[in-house]
């Protein structure tokens, strides 16, 4: 079963039919077989009937919860080892407890992506048995760490008579019998670099020598504990007489002490998904190499590598496997450098010296020491690019990453640790602009272009207000009427002295400092009056969409501001539809909810952007009152190599059967248009039949349907 799932057989319990034919239409592109239920009852009764290899279990259901069925299915025989996957919208922390409680062998919240959930039920299977058998181990290593935590002891020297309280012995795990006997049969269960540290007090304390001492030791079972030792005289001989000396002591195990003053420094100093250093002792360990090198007069180099639309694994893959992802990498980079964590000494010790950190979410900092020339240090920058790139195999595929590096040398470029950094990062930042060389080696030249970035923000705020932002329309067609529908308006920057500016760029800079209300207004307001314009040049049911960010929509002045916008401009509301994406509104049902209503009201249309990667639940979309669903390219894109076709199916299928109108963006092959239009989409839009226009070649377009009809991709 675990080694294919070619016959594996799933049932599916929820009350939700969408969630219900979503799910099966995913696992049965996987070749699972599947069964339904719709509620708790019909789930048990299916189980005992159809023996299933995993159950895929609703939380919240009418009649029995899914808590319930996971528990009766628990107690039966044949239900006991079968893993059972809770899948609930339900994020607190008392649902998660309860579901492992009654016995759930994995715990997913909705929205569930589709794509990776065949890989998840794999996983789930094959390693149930492991998990079996890591809740075994650690019941056993709990019952052989029971131990008392202190004791005590009394050496009559000259005879060598060590008197050891039951306690003692069970700090090393041993009896009174195994122990040994003398005082230096304590040297036996000494972790062995420790040893000659033990065996030089021990020698002390025999000529009356105390000590505080901390050591660890070796259990039986292999496990490692540390005692912090006391010992001093038990009677006062004077300072020449050894005879009749006693020395007396005590013993404390301090491992969870130990252990807590490691965890403190591992948080201040360490990243907790891979293991490697923050960026504060990054900084640190940078501030010594720099003095180093103004001391010695030799040089070093700061990397900076960042791994290319990293977020793509998070919102494709899903965060689990991004972080999978990022300790690969980790571990990667540390070998590439020959970069070993070296062991700490007991009781604390100095940080290790590593050379390689994780700076943020996918950057990781590289420290080079002793650095050589500008050509080595290049040729270790592209070393690791090589190294991120080469293809990382995670369960049911294997993913490929690129990378962007970032150098800067001392005393080349600075002398000043925080500014060698800084430039690194500024080379990083010129190497993720230009495509064609994934090294980038700091310049001056990057400075000033870094200057200029910063002057971006308020070149954007005036071209909004002058009116330097130009839109730009791409048609929307049916491809059953061969006509131009509607179209979707995209915002252009033609700088005035850059040129072009990417959208993804001032957009992001638009949203992160609040420029994009006033942006999207400019857009309707240029959009309104272009539509009034043109005129009888468009037909009367043409509708242009405008695209709303999250800070657009939350907007507490977005309805008194569409208002006034179609009130300028002398616009009916049914010639324009807002969109926007599964995660804006989902983000506030209940305010998304009141929004929508008086949009519909108005007149607005709304389409659900970029549908099928987010939320996709039945339940919200029969609340919200949303007109329209757009397929996100991603499944578009791969319709050709036969993957993606049963989401687009059961999507087009949701959409028509709650009377919605569904979009195919990013169309790009006539495969593509050919295998939508065989699931019973029309409504087309992509570089297949045209690219972004003006409204005047939008008009024209109209007029002639010049882009229609198209016998072979553009």
């Amino acid at each position: 079963m675990t080694g294919s799932h070619n016959n594996t057989r799933v049932l599916i319990v929820d009350d939700d039919p969408l969630t219900r034919m979503m799910a099966v239409e995913a696992l049965r592109e996987g070749g699972y077989s599947t069964f339904e239920a719709e509620n708790g009852v019909q789930a048990l009764i299916t189980f005992n009937a159809e023996h299933p290899d995993l159950v895929l279990l609703d939380v919240m259901m009418p009649g029995l919860s899914g808590f319930e069925v996971c528990r009766r299915l628990r107690a039966t025989p044949s239900g006991e080892l079968v893993p059972v996957i809770m899948l609930t919208g339900l994020e607190d922390s008392d649902s998660v407890e309860e579901a492992f409680h009654v016995g759930a062998t994995d715990f997913i919240s909705k929205p569930i992506n589709w794509t990776l959930l065949r890989f998840r039920i794999r996983y789930v299977l094959r390693s149930a048995q492991v998990m079996k058998e890591l809740v075994r181990s650690k019941d056993s290593l709990s019952s052989a760490q029971r131990i008392a935590r202190l004791g005590s002891w009394e050496w009559f020297v000259q005879a060598d008579d060590a008197q050891r309280s039951s306690q003692y012995y069970r700090l090393f795990g041993q009896h009174a019998d195994t122990f040994g006997e003398g005082m230096l049969a304590l040297i036996a269960h000494v972790y062995e670099p420790d040893r000659a540290m033990v065996h030089a007090a021990l020698e002390g304390a025999r000529q009356g020598i105390g000590y505080q001492l901390t050591y660890r030791v070796v259990w039986p079972d292999g496990s490692v504990r540390t005692l912090l030792e006391t010992a001093e005289r038990a009677n006062d001989l004077g300072a020449e007489s050894l005879d009749g000396l006693v020395m007396e002591g005590s013993a404390q195990d301090i491992t969870e002490q130990v252990e807590a003053q490691r965890r403190i420094r591992q948080l201040a100093y360490f990243d907790p998904l891979t293991g490697l250093p923050n960026r504060e002792f990054f900084r640190e360990g940078l501030l010594a190499a720099t003095a180093r090198c103004l001391r010695n007069d030799s040089r070093c180099a700061v990397m900076v590598v960042d791994i290319d639309r990293f977020a793509r694994i998070n919102d494709s893959l899903g965060p689990e496997r991004g972080d999978q992802v990022l300790q690969v990498i980790g571990h990667r980079l540390r070998d590439c450098m020959g970069d070993r964590t070296p062991a700490e000494p007991a009781g604390g010790g100095g940080l290790p010296r590593l050379k390689v950190a994780r700076m943020a979410a996918d950057e990781f900092g590289i420290l080079v020491t002793d650095a050589g020339p500008v050509e080595e240090v290049l040729a270790i920058a592209h070393k690791l690019v090589q190294v991120v790139c080469a293809p990382i195999r995670v369960p049911g595929q294997e993913i490929t990453l690129s990378a962007r590096v970032g150098v800067a040398l001392m005393p080349d470029h600075e002398i000043d640790a925080d500014a060698l950094l800084k430039a690194a990062e500024t080379a990083l930042n010129r190497a993720k602009r230009i495509t064609r060389d994934q090294v980038a080696l700091f310049s001056e030249e990057m400075k000033v272009a870094a200057f200029l970035r910063f002057t971006l923000e308020g070149d954007l705020r005036r071209a909004i207000g002058e009116d330097e932002l130009k839109v730009l329309y791409q048609p929307i067609v049916d491809v059953n009427r061969r006509e131009i529908v509607k179209a979707e308006a995209l915002v252009r920057w033609p700088h005035v002295s850059r040129g072009s500016v990417p959208p993804p760029e001032f957009i992001s800079l638009a949203e992160e400092t609040g420029m994009i209300v006033p942006l999207t207004r400019a857009v309707m307001e240029r959009v309104c009056n272009d539509i009034v314009q043109l005129g009888d040049a468009l037909p009367a049911d043409f509708r242009v969409s405008i695209n709303l960010s999250g800070v657009n929509f939350m907007d507490p002045q977005l309805i008194p501001t569409v208002r006034a916008v179609l009130e300028g401009a002398g616009l009916q509301a049914s010639r324009i539809e807002f969109e926007l994406t599964e995660t804006v509104l989902m983000r506030d049902l209940d305010y998304a909810t009141t929004i929508l209503a008086q949009l519909r009201e108005m007149g607005i249309r709304v389409a659900v952007d970029d549908f099928g990667t987010g939320y996709s639940s039945l339940a919200y979309l029969r609340r919200l009152a949303v007109d329209t669903l757009k397929i996100d390219r991603s499944f578009v894109s791969e319709l050709v190599d036969g993957q993606g076709v049963a989401i687009v199916r059961a999507v087009i299928g949701l959409a028509h059967s709650l009377g919605l109108e569904v979009v195919a963006e990013g169309v790009e092959t006539v495969a593509q248009l050919e295998t939508l239009r065989d699931q019973g989409c029309h409504l087309i839009q992509g570089y297949l039949f045209a690219r972004p226009m003006s409204s005047r070649a939008l008009a024209q377009s109209l007029v002639s349907a010049s882009i229609l009809p198209v016998d072979r991709p553009v």
